[in-house]
């Protein structure tokens, strides 16, 4: 077979790690320039900014460092695995593999992250994280296949991705009010605060610039719109399908087969509302964030998913499920 390779993702790691770091470096160097101020107008709390300001920027090195070495380049074959071209270890050598479930992000403080784990017999402890890799579900399916069951090729398709057609079933919806909700009134609100204020002030515009005030803010409503929305996904299951569909953004949809998938996780990622992942039996991995469903909807979902013989994880310190 050839070689398997592992991708790190363009955004969720290249791009998030880089604004990290790059923030960190910048605020601690603006910290550091109002200090440098201060002193000069002969101010206290020189020492104090200083501080922060090394805190800040060695906080920045220190993630870009974290962050690529808890995301290794990892490259596998038949015969071995190896990490950053520095650490190889025989498919013998495995003691066990956990190829999905959360495991320890470890940054300033552990926390939670949808990944797997290899454990090899020298007690060496592997972490590999979903979301930093474009391809994770590729070597996750070859370990199942190759290593775990033992069988003799390696098979791995590109996605077929299943359209939203007209399917002779009935889908019973999990979905709540995005009015009545927190996010979709955090959405919403925006518009109204806008709507009222030129009532009440009819000639605020007077004084404007209306060609460029109508450019800015008309790219700002749309992109509050676009990313809130994308936070209000709602749930369909019929006998054979599982179907994910967004109130706001209806081109945004994802039809599964029931039979394709392995376990969903209900979990909670930061500030994020409480999400869907579907996990297939190939090891892909999505998450749905569902902001308008509230806990009676989720366990309504769990119980329905757990009457198709679906595995749900309750991954949420939120949701008593």
């Amino acid at each position: 077979m050839n070689p398997i390779a592992l991708r790190r993702h363009p955004l969720k790691f290249y791009f998030l790690i880089f604004f990290l770091t790059i923030f960190c470096c910048a605020l601690g160097g603006f910290i550091l320039w109002v200090g440098i101020r201060s002193a000069e107008r002969r101010e206290n709390g020189f020492v104090t900014m200083t501080a922060f300001s090394l805190f800040f920027i060695l906080l920045g090195i220190f993630s870009l460092y974290k962050y690529f070495r808890n995301t290794p380049i990892v490259k596998t074959d038949q015969y071995q695995v190896t990490f950053n071209d520095t650490e190889a270890y025989e498919w013998n050598e495995l003691e066990s593999a956990e190829l999905t479930g959360k495991q320890p992000f470890r940054y300033l403080f552990s926390y939670k992250m949808e990944g797997m784990v290899l454990r090899f017999k020298n007690g060496k402890v592997k972490y590999l994280f979903d979301d930093f890799y474009v391809n994770l579900s590729e070597i996750k399916s070859f370990i199942q296949q190759v290593i775990i069951d033992r069988q003799t090729t390696f098979t791995y398709q590109s996605e077929v991705v299943e359209e939203n057609q007209n399917i002779p079933e009935t889908f019973a919806a999990f979905k709540g009010n995005q009015f009545t909700s927190l996010r979709g009134i955090m959405l919403w609100s925006l518009y109204a605060v806008i709507i009222f204020m030129f009532i009440l002030r009819p000639g605020y515009l007077d004084n404007i610039n209306i060609p460029k005030f109508i450019s800015f803010f008309g790219l700002f409503c749309i992109a509050w719109y676009y990313f809130n929305s994308l936070l209000l996904n709602y749930f369909l299951v019929s006998e054979h399908y599982l179907a994910v569909k967004n109130h706001n953004l209806p081109w945004r949809k994802k039809l599964y087969r029931l039979e394709d998938v392995k376990e969903v996780a209900i979990e909670t990622q930061g500030k994020m509302p409480n999400s869907l992942r579907i996990i297939t039996k190939d090891f892909r991995s999505k998450v749905f964030p569902g902001g308008t469903l509230n806990d009676r909807q989720w366990l309504a979902l769990k119980e329905k998913l757990n009457s198709k013989s679906i595995t749900v994880r309750n991954d949420s310190p939120f949701l008593s499920i």
